[in-house]
């Protein structure tokens, strides 16, 4: 099928920890193995995607931004990490043209959208994409998370894009659906009420596509909530949901449930 026309599902990622997924981490190995699943069974389904387009929790802004930038530089958004994790490159170009026309999408929604031209590739953006995409062949287009941390607003967000999935663009949401530096590195394991709360609503076939609209809006009422993402630190959540506006409240399927340095993850791919 050719990427023109291949509609492909959105997609969440829990991105892991800094660089480590490409570090050859061992912590990180079944979190890889659930991305190369998840996205090589599309790529097989649906064919070679146009562009990519990363929702990113470390691209923060006060209005909702695209990168726009024709040949993204890197951006090393971490601290303490080994030498090499600061040499790392990524060198997908970038599409400036689809990134203008998102911004268009996003200001007839109202969501005065912001074309951001120089922003680099941060590692929410180029950590799963070297290890899934690694020819960096296919443009790659970053979208923010807003500050205000407001799911309603990260879901009209998804919304106002959703068009172009038709055009063969495939979505990624890179977060963490449980991020919480209090429990990382613990001997327990951490998020898993929070992350059932989000599963029984995203995969309950029984909610109409605006009943789930309408409840992720809340997400930040779920149950376990404070134990997953602790106040003013939600960043890592807004991906799915703006993932949720993109599918405009499809039903979700859980495509992965590890658990990696304390925490319960899972990721999601919406139809």
């Amino acid at each position: 099928m050719s990427s023109a026309s291949s509609i492909f599902p959105v997609v969440f990622l829990n991105h892991g920890g800094g660089p480590l997924p490409v570090l050859n981490d061992p912590q990180h190995k079944p979190l890889i193995a659930a991305w190369k699943t998840i996205i090589g069974s599309l790529l097989e389904k649906y064919g070679t995607p146009k562009a990519i387009a990363v929702v990113s929790a470390h691209y923060e802004a006060n209005q909702p931004s695209i990168g726009g930038a024709a040949a993204p530089k890197m951006l090393y958004d971490y601290g303490g990490f080994p030498a090499e994790s600061y040499k790392l490159q990524y060198s997908a170009p970038g599409a400036p043209d689809i990134a203008k026309r998102m911004v268009e999408s996003l200001n007839a929604a109202g969501l005065q959208g912001n074309l951001d031209a120089q922003r680099p590739y941060d590692h929410g953006v180029f950590v799963p994409l070297m290890v899934l995409f690694p020819d960096a062949n296919i443009p790659v287009i970053p979208i923010s998370v807003l500050n205000s941390q407001n799911g309603a607003e990260h879901i009209a967000m998804g919304r106002a894009l959703s068009e172009f999935r038709k055009e063969g663009v495939l979505f990624l949401g890179s977060g963490s659906s449980m991020h919480n530096f209090k429990y990382f590195f613990s001997n327990g394991v951490y998020g898993t009420e929070f992350n059932n709360a989000l599963t029984k609503v995203l995969a309950d076939p029984t909610l109409t596509a605006e009943g789930r609209l309408e409840r992720m809006k809340d997400v930040r009422a779920f149950p376990g909530v404070a134990e997953a993402h602790p106040e003013g630190g939600f960043e890592h959540l807004m991906p799915l949901l703006t993932c949720v506006g993109l599918s405009q409240g499809a039903l979700a399927v859980e495509a992965s449930n590890v658990q990696l340095m304390g925490a319960n993850l899972r990721d999601y791919v919406f139809q």
